[in-house]
Order: structure tokens, then sequence, then C-alpha cells
């Protein structure tokens, strides 16, 4: 096709959906329109609906490319490092929004409120993190700790820093938090291992982990609510092992 018949077809084309979306809305598009759409501003003259389709089939849906990192849609042909970038820089704003939406002057003393809390911080997010909550004595959130990433009985947990940064508020105790991005929000062994073992760390400073939250997409359990948060007396002894 000629290009300069070419570039004024997918200018109309694109003048179209951009006018479909002011009336209607994004979601009135479909999964690959909406792909399509967000590929506008890293493609600009240039027709991104097959691409967009090459993105769904490789990944799956919307959702997944959404979650892809920067390296994992460079793995398909015609994702540069400006397509890559842009796609998962939405995602990180999407996440930080909602960061910064959920209210900070709310006490986590009840089991809900803890859940609401921290599930924005895993939105979108394929890699398994570890937060420390850190809470005042009125449990009003106090700082936001990530300590580390992996699976929590397979990552190497920095004792020297994390005692350090909790040293460094006024924090009387906390609420873990971490993601299973493919599993179920489910309390493992390992769970109750490394509860245990954050615990410990902490006794020397007085904070006390009064609960850990386990998300799974839109869904998360609370250890405390389960009945297998364990309780660390200060001699070492797990005093309740995880329910079965």
């Amino acid at each position: 096709m000629d290009q300069n018949k070419e570039r004024p077809l997918h200018e109309n084309h694109r003048a179209r959906m951009k006018a479909r979306v002011e009336r209607d809305g994004l979601e009135s598009l479909a999964e690959h329109e909406a792909l399509e759409y967000l590929l506008f501003l890293a493609i600009p003259r240039k027709d991104t609906n097959e691409l967009a389709h090459r993105l769904i089939q490789h990944f799956g849906d919307f959702c997944k490319v959404m979650e892809a990192s920067p390296e994992e849609l460079k793995q398909v042909p015609g994702i540069g490092e400006k397509s890559a970038r842009l796609i998962s820089t939405v995602t990180a704003f999407g996440r930080y929004y909602a960061l910064k939406k959920r209210k900070h002057r709310v006490t986590l003393n009840h089991t809900d409120a803890a859940v609401e809390y921290v599930k924005p911080l895993f939105l979108g997010l394929q890699n398994e993190l570890l937060y420390l909550i850190l809470l005042d004595d009125k449990c009003y959130p106090v700082r936001d700790l990530r300590i580390a990433e992996g699976v929590p009985n397979r990552v190497h947990i920095d004792t020297r820093k994390l005692l350090r940064d909790v040293a460094r508020t006024d924090a009387t105790c906390g609420i873990l938090a971490h993601n299973h991005p493919t599993g179920l929000p489910v309390p493992s062994e390992a769970d109750v291992i490394a509860t245990m073992g954050i615990m410990r760390a902490l006794q020397p400073l007085g904070v006390s982990v009064i609960d850990h939250i386990i998300v799974a997409g839109e869904d998360a359990c609370s250890m405390r609510a389960r009945g297998c948060l364990p309780e660390y007396r200060g001699d070492g002894d797990i005093l309740n092992a995880a329910s079965k």
C-alpha cells in the first residue's frame, strides 16, 4: 500500500477510536482495542492493532499484558523499549494512585481495615513482596516498610537493616503482608516460620507483630483470623502452630 494512503487510513482510525473513548469511555473498548489505544502513545505513525492482538495472544489476556515486566514484553515481536516501558509504567501509576488514594489515618486494629490497606501494595505485581506495616500504639500506620522480595522462606531478610529502619520510627507494633501472585491466600508452614523469625528479630525493640495478611489477587486472608498467627513468648518457642 502507498505510504501516503496508509498514513491517513491509520490517522482516521485513530481519530475514530479517540472520539469513541471520549464519548463512551475506555470501558467501551475490547481488550485488544484498549492495548491498541495505549500503544498510540508509544508508536505514533504505525498501525498498532496487530501488535495488540499479538500481545494478547502471547500473554493470554489484557491484565497479564499489563502485569508483565518490560523484559517479558520485549519478547513479543514489535515491542521495543519505549512500548514496554509505557505499558509497565501505566500499571505502576495505577498502583501509585491506589496507594495515594487509601486513607492513611485509619486505625488498622481489625482485619477488614488491614486487608484494604495492604492490598494496593501488590496491585499488578507478579513477583512476591514482603512488607511490614509499622503502627503506633493506636494502630495508625507509621510506615510501609518493604523488607524482602521473593518467597518468604527463600529470601534473605537483612535483619540489621530491618532493625535500623524500625528503630527510626515510633512504631510499637506492626502487620506483616505478602502476596501469592499465582496461588491462594492460604498461609503455609513457611509463612509461619518466616513470621516467627521476624517476631524474634523485632522483640529487642519491643515491637510486636499483630497479624500477617496474605494477598492473592482480589482475595486475602489474615493469619490471626485463621488462628495460625504464631505467638512469640521471648524464649524462642512457637506457642501455636499453623492450622492445617
